[in-house]
């Protein structure tokens, strides 16, 4: 193990230099005590006199020896400069990577949310177009078993015709309502957020149904139903 040379201490060498002096003193026991204390103080480093007068017998050291010392300190230092950048490097690439895997698990996220709203509207027009055969079905089957249930031509304009769908996707739910876009090329997007995918644009007027409204953050969003699919809008891009 390397242990540093006391002599290269400047406190070390400040207080040999004071206590040296002092064993020459004519006072009484000042030359005592400076030895005393000389004695703890080179203790303290583990020498003695003997290695003092050893090391001051001995030339001082060339400057070429100097110059080697601080050229090995320097070396030593970029090393470890090297060898920090090495592995801050390292991280920084483990860092990028794992904002990549976060990217994916993201992107996928997004496509089976997309997924399961567009199941979700097949189901919904499958179980209305269910229940409109259904319904057809009850109808044609009654008017033949109860022919007098069936108004005659003039009773017939006491009944108000229902509003007729076009497309069975626009037929609200008992828990939706009908809507009308208020802007041109309407963007409509995947997740309530304006950075998601958009799956598909609306003209200006297109009927829609309104099938759920959340709000994210400071921004109010609409789940809407189009003949284009299921998606979310701004809800003040849409007449409600």
């Amino acid at each position: 193990m390397y242990e540093p040379d006391p002599f290269a201490e400047p406190a070390f060498l400040s207080r040999l230099q004071k206590l040296l002096p002092m064993l020459a003193s004519t006072q009484p026991g000042e030359a005592d005590a400076a030895r005393r204390k000389l004695l703890e103080h080179l203790a303290h480093a583990r020498l003695s006199l003997t290695d003092v007068s050893r090391r001051l017998g001995e030339p001082p050291p060339s400057p070429s020896f100097m110059q080697g010392t601080r050229e090995l300190s320097l070396e030593r230092q970029l090393s470890i400069a090297r060898r920090t950048k090495q592995e801050a490097e390292a991280e920084a690439a483990q860092a990028r990577a794992k904002v990549a895997e976060l990217q994916v698990a993201l992107h996928q996220a997004t496509l089976n949310v997309g997924k399961a709203l567009q199941s979700q509207a097949r189901a919904r027009v499958l179980a209305a177009l269910g229940f409109v055969v259904a319904a057809g079905s009850l109808a044609v089957a009654g008017g033949a078993r109860w022919p007098h249930l069936r108004p005659s031509g003039q009773d017939q304009a006491h009944f108000a015709a229902p509003e007729v769908f076009a497309d069975d996707a626009l037929r609200p739910e008992p828990n939706e309502r009908l809507g009308t876009t208020l802007v041109q090329d309407l963007k409509v997007r995947l997740l309530p957020n304006d950075s998601a995918d958009v799956r598909a644009f609306l003209n200006q007027g297109t009927r829609v149904v309104i099938m759920q409204q959340a709000r994210v953050g400071v921004q109010n969003w609409l789940l809407i139903r189009s003949g284009s699919g299921t998606g979310w809008v701004r809800a003040g891009d849409v007449l409600h």
